[in-house]
């Protein structure tokens, strides 16, 4: 049963209106505009949300005019809107006052960009404008698990411009975000870049991946999911630009909505450099204790971000793989792609052994590794993700030997929470000239010693980022010029429970 409507008042905007030049009646009989909602929980049981604030807010050419008009969700989350018309495009905008659930655009967007207009000018009811808000998500952590290969597929490798819907069927109810290592292979053109789509159709303006041909290359990203997509299951799009490509993609965790572990920041920090002892050999393995006494992990931690870059690989390729020291099949998925003569990056979220420990495995030749711990996830505490439509973040562009580029929360285009501690993105380095390496840190905290990327001339490199705020993130190139693109995907803030 839907509940009664509350309408707002309007006074407020009529003096809006008449202050912008307006006027908000027609002829004979006022131009009025009247629609209603439900402001629910985007979880499968879909509860109804009182207590937000829904406003009318203008948007595109029209952003200038601000709030237009705004109620408050009643107790059965029900509202509904009768304003003077105006001239203009707009879209619903739901708050929570508390901060718990996300900022929320038209039916369950995270910016204005991405959501369902409405123009203003027009005296008719606009029927139901309901929102669905999606909870932060707390980290599910698997064991490595391959969940597509194209190459088993008959459908074959993605074509130019395809975009391709890989359904994830084993996922638990109330998911909003998944953590995939992301690897393209066998792809024909001598560059391109693989978007991932929030809906079929949408236009790819960011990117996960670039694949380039004769190199298998990985990232790993975390990508939102919903029930609500076109097939009703939970799914990840994926569109190639140019060429084809193999994608294959193994499932490093999920975001639930219901339980899961929290995320701890750090400045990265260097737990293993092998070039101080000895290289990982052909198909050997390594173990890396961080949990336990004398270890670096808090109490309680589950699972460990970590950035891995090989180094001085003698074989001509080989993969390496991160796992659980107690996995079953650690060595069948992979979490990055070693080179002879390059430094190949990646950040991997690897769950901890019974014993506290995680296992690194090398293919083919040998190669050094180096491990940098960007963060931990916790069992008690620790902060919620919040998942975005990916947002390319303002000041992506040039940097200079040396140079650093800043970013704050408001360059990500997304409502961010104030009190966000840390971000989730991809930095892309294009136009590079020499190699280089690129370290992520917290602004207005001294520059680790670490890296989270590495550049290589004539090539795009992807690499997935988590960082700690402080209040913003910088970005430090170490050599040459190049272009740094730096793609935001979620962020992190810390919740009570349920939502306190």
């Amino acid at each position: 049963m839907r509940a009664a409507r509350a309408v707002p008042t309007v006074l407020a905007v009529t003096l809006l209106l008449t202050a912008l030049g307006v006027a908000p009646a027609t002829a004979g009989r006022p131009c009025v505009v009247t629609f209603h909602g439900e402001t629910v929980e985007g979880t499968i049981s879909s509860p109804p949300l009182p207590g937000m604030t829904v406003d009318v807010v203008g948007t595109y050419d029209d952003a200038d005019l601000g709030v237009v008009a705004t109620t408050t969700s009643d107790a059965g989350g029900g509202f509904a809107f009768a304003f003077p018309c105006v001239a203009a495009s707009a879209v619903v905008r739901v708050t929570d006052p508390t901060g718990y659930y996300p900022v929320t655009y038209g039916t369950a967007s995270s910016d204005v960009e991405h959501a369902e207009g409405m123009w203003l000018g027009e005296g008719v009811d606009l029927g139901a404008r309901s929102v669905r808000l999606t909870p932060p998500g707390r980290f599910v952590p698997v064991e490595p698990t391959r969940v597509i290969d194209t190459r088993d597929d008959a459908e074959g490798p993605l074509g130019p411009g395809e975009r391709a819907r890989f359904l994830l069927d084993d996922l638990p109810d109330d998911v909003n975000a998944v953590v995939l290592n992301l690897t393209a292979t066998r792809g024909t053109a001598p560059t391109s870049f693989v978007s991932a789509l929030w809906y079929e159709h949408a236009e790819p303006d960011t990117s996960v991946l670039n694949p380039s041909a004769g190199r298998d290359v990985a990232n790993l990203v975390t990508l939102p999911v919903s029930r609500y997509s076109e097939s009703g299951q939970y799914e990840v799009i994926l569109y190639n630009n140019a060429g084809f490509t193999h994608v294959v993609a193994d499932l490093a965790g999920f975001y639930s909505m219901v339980e899961g572990a929290g995320f701890e920041p750090v400045s990265p920090q260097r737990v293993l450099d092998t070039r101080s002892t000895t290289p990982l050999g052909p198909r050997t393995t390594r173990d890396l204790v961080l949990a336990g006494p004398g270890g670096h992990a808090p109490p309680g931690a589950v699972a460990v971000a970590v950035t891995i870059t090989s180094t001085r690989a003698t074989a001509r390729t080989s993969y390496v793989s991160a796992y659980p020291s107690d996995a079953l099949h650690g060595t069948s998925t992979s979490v990055l792609n070693a080179y002879r003569g390059d430094d190949v990056p990646n950040l991997a979220v690897v769950p901890l052994g019974a014993d506290g420990a995680i296992t690194l495995y090398n293919d083919q030749g040998t190669t050094h590794l180096v491990v940098d711990v960007v963060g931990w996830f916790v069992e008690t505490g620790g902060a919620d993700y919040y998942p975005i439509i990916a947002r390319r973040a303002d000041g992506s562009g040039p940097a200079g030997p040396g140079s650093t580029l800043r970013f704050s929360v408001q360059d990500v285009g997304a409502t961010v929470r104030d009190d966000a501690v840390a971000m989730a993105l991809t930095l892309t380095t294009t136009r590079a000239r020499t190699p280089s390496f690129l370290t992520v840190h917290p602004t207005g905290q001294a520059r680790p010693w670490a890296s989270n990327a590495n550049a290589r001339p004539g090539a795009d490199v992807a690499t997935g980022v988590l960082t700690a705020l402080g209040p913003g993130f910088s970005v430090y190139n170490d050599r040459g010029p190049l272009v740094a693109l730096v793609d935001v995907s979620g962020y992190f803030a810390v919740n009570g429970p349920a939502g306190d």
